[in-house]
């Protein structure tokens, strides 16, 4: 099963934990004008940058998730375009002043193809233009999420969470066991890969940027037990 084809149903509620309001906060004043949300998921921070007046563009590759994020801005009365395309596929018709890609998006990305990414999302933003993204950080990745299991358990769902460390990676297998009538419930698996970037490589690749690093939790200065890095790379 392709990733967030079941995800997409429960994301909003799985990630409930999510502190999309402070980070909106932090970047918002990183983000004017036109922009584009990598990854946008189910569009929650698209939408907020939308609220706050910017001119958005949500980009996914997953259409349930997209059509999900759509319902949302037109319940909203929120005009976004969505687009479904892989974010490595990055081509639009002119430069954005701004690109956002939040939570882990970039770790979906192998360590091969981040340079040739990083160039498209240079390539089609303005002169002074912000890419404010984050990744889950190795200390994440490796002593939190790797080689471990997380389970939740609701009236209408429930989900175990496995995770596997690989050599640079982790492997995520989720089991649904989603209620269906009565006591029968349906079974449904999805799999993900996250990849580890360690932030000097990030560095590295973003050398002609300028390039601003931040906790993700805090909004302060990172440390080695960060479990999110935020970077603001402008062009």
């Amino acid at each position: 099963m392709s990733a967030y084809s079941i995800l997409a149903k429960y994301y909003d509620r799985l990630m409930g934990d999510f502190d999309y309001d402070g980070y909106y906060e932090f970047v918002k004043d990183k983000a004017v004008g036109e922009g584009v949300d990598l990854a946008c998921g189910s569009g929650e921070m698209t939408l907020r940058l939308a609220a706050g007046g910017a001119k958005m563009i949500g980009m996914d590759v997953s259409q349930p998730m997209l059509s999900l994020a759509a319902q949302k801005s037109k319940k909203l009365a929120l005009d976004v375009k969505w687009i479904n395309m892989d974010m490595t596929s990055l081509q639009l018709n002119h430069c954005a002043d701004f690109i956002t890609c939040v939570c882990d998006g970039v770790n979906y990305i192998s360590q091969g193809d981040l340079a040739g990414f990083f160039d498209r999302v240079y390539a089609n933003l303005k002169s002074g233009g912000r890419f404010v993204f984050d990744i889950s950080t190795r200390h994440k990745l490796e002593k939190v999420l790797g080689d471990n299991l997380f389970c939740e358990d609701y009236d209408d769902l429930t989900y175990i969470w496995s995770n596997e460390l690989g050599d640079g990676y982790v492997d995520m297998d989720i089991d649904f066991f989603e209620k269906v009538e009565g006591n029968i419930y349906q079974r449904l698996e999805e799999s993900h890969r996250q990849y580890v970037h360690d932030t000097d490589v990030l560095e590295r690749l973003l050398e002609k940027w300028h390039v601003e690093k931040y906790d993700g939790e805090s909004y302060g200065a990172p440390n080695a037990k960060s479990k999110r890095v935020i970077f603001v790379a402008t062009k």
